[in-house]
């Protein structure tokens, strides 16, 4: 059954991806006169300017920046994590031998907000039969501010090292930790 919900939604993501293949030509697109003017710098340090033309080079970037950039995040129980959002994704399953793979996929909200999705797939190999669980951390990531901020639990778990399930009372609206967003 697992795999078949795995299989569906790789199935939706593909197909999103050639939705937007699909769409065209992102520099066709005119800029709104009201889109701000801000800069994120690629990997090699050339600005992109945050317009609507070039949409798919920002969105790569900000799915770069989730998973590769080193962040350092000190959790409530004090310590200290470093390593992408990706990799902070991970700490929160609290199982560092587990084998895992992710995939990062981000939305263009408009003007310079994104949201940015964290699918994983972890294997316990401790149990026996291994056990395999998918996590969603799910973040907003600002341009402008080059900062990421959580949006689901999981994302507030790998941010602050507060599970909102384990509070007391729990948070509705951050608990279950891999729950989707429904929107902005």
């Amino acid at each position: 059954m697992n795999r078949i919900l795995l299989a569906v939604q790789l199935g939706a993501v593909c197909f999103c991806l050639l939705l937007m293949a699909a769409c065209g030509d992102d520099e066709e697109t005119p800029t709104p006169a009201t889109s701000p003017q801000a800069t994120t710098p690629t990997e090699d340090g050339t600005p992109i300017p945050a317009t609507v033309s070039g949409i798919s080079t920002r969105g790569e970037e900000v799915e770069r920046l989730a998973n590769e950039v080193e962040q350092q995040v000190t959790w409530e129980d004090g310590t200290t994590h470093k390593g992408s959002i990706s990799d902070l994704v991970f700490e929160t399953f609290g199982k560092p031998d587990a084998g895992h793979g992710h995939r990062v996929v981000a939305r263009w909200l408009g003007d310079s907000s994104w949201q940015v999705t964290i699918f994983m797939r972890v294997v316990d190999y401790s149990t026996d039969p291994s056990t395999e669980y998918s996590l969603q951390g799910e973040f907003y990531y600002d341009e402008e501010k080059a900062e990421f901020t959580a949006a689901n639990g999981r994302g507030l778990f790998a941010l602050t090292g507060q599970n909102p399930c384990e509070a007391d009372p729990s948070d509705p609206i951050y608990c279950p930790l891999d729950k989707e967003l429904e929107g902005p």
